[in-house]
């Protein structure tokens, strides 16, 4: 795929580089991804799944310094793979687009080095960098250097990941719809994060939001975008959970629909991040967010929300 040749203040006459954190594990989310980004744009689209730029560095000396998933630290080689130059788009894989990316990429930084998003002031949660634009012209990021100033004390991992101290100037440009984490508001959101490891709709029927995915997914395969067999494959390999394929094969959005055949299929079933425990795995929600995702089963065990999945299956 190839690069794009603008320079930061060129986005729409280039294509839209979008650098996607990701495994192999992740590929399908990651085309579900690119799916939802190209049909809502008439920009063209260049999206690099950054596992497969063959990108190497030194595991940082202590522990708590390390990468929390095999792709936190990848997002620091976008400017080197861009050529440091030109503007390029950052997002984790386990997102969803629904309004057009042309919003972003024509951002202007304004002096900035790196656009990132604000979070509503009464979310409780850490500022994100899963959503960003970067002025690869500014950003002369080396992941060895990198990890040598976690080395000698300069930088934590708190201050690389939630403060991005290897920025010069950042501007929270972009509005917290772009970052909508585990939130959806028809007509308003345009980006939804599905953060909560435990429960991404690829892994997990539980997600209150996942027939929105799972749409989009049907939607990619029906129209040639993502072949139905690397959907299999990915289920054969443990990526997937196996009761995808039956709402794929049957044009199921909701788990609620799915029959007892087909949530059995599921037994047994181990997802990825469970394998991740090199890396902290599911860890990365942190106390505050494992106690928001509690919060959020209790009010789904509640009438309340029994009341509505009885009305959305009623509707579908």
């Amino acid at each position: 795929m190839s690069s794009g040749t603008g320079r930061a203040g060129d986005g729409p006459d280039t294509p839209v580089r979008v650098y996607v954190g990701s495994q192999e594990a992740q590929m399908v989310p990651v085309k579900v991804l690119e799916y939802s980004i190209r049909q809502r744009t008439g920009l063209a689209v260049d999206v690099h799944p950054l596992h497969r730029a063959g990108i190497e560095f030194p595991e940082p000396r202590d522990a708590q310094n390390r990468p929390r998933t095999p792709f936190s630290f990848q997002r620091f080689y976008i400017p080197r793979l861009a050529g440091y130059h030109g503007r390029a788009i950052y997002l984790d894989s386990d997102m969803q687009v629904f309004r057009d990316i042309r919003e972003l990429w024509t951002l202007p930084f304004e002096g900035a080095d790196l656009l990132a998003a604000w979070e509503v002031a009464d979310s409780g949660r850490r500022p994100q960098f899963s959503v960003m634009v970067l002025n690869c012209e500014a950003l002369h990021w080396d992941l060895e250097e990198i990890v040598g100033a976690l080395d000698r004390g300069e930088l934590t991992y708190e201050t690389l990941m939630y403060e991005m101290k290897v920025a010069r100037n950042i501007r929270t440009a972009i509005d917290p719809t772009w970052n909508s984490l585990e939130r959806y508001e028809a007509g308003k959101t345009s980006l939804l994060h599905y953060t909560d490891m435990t429960r991404q709709p690829w892994v997990s029927r539980d997600n209150p939001l996942g027939y929105l995915w799972v749409r989009e997914l049907i939607e990619a395969v029906e129209q040639g975008f993502i072949a139905r067999d690397f959907v299999e494959a990915h289920v054969a390999e443990g990526y997937l959970r196996p009761s995808l394929l039956h709402q794929l094969d049957h044009r199921v959005e909701d788990t609620i629909r799915l029959p007892d055949v087909a949530r059995a299929l599921d037994a047994g079933f181990v997802p990825p991040y469970k394998r991740m425990a090199s890396h902290g795995g599911a860890g990365r929600l942190g106390l505050l967010g494992r106690t928001r995702g509690l919060l959020r089963r209790a009010y789904e065990r509640s009438p309340f929300f029994r009341g509505e999945r009885r009305v959305r299956k009623a509707q579908g």
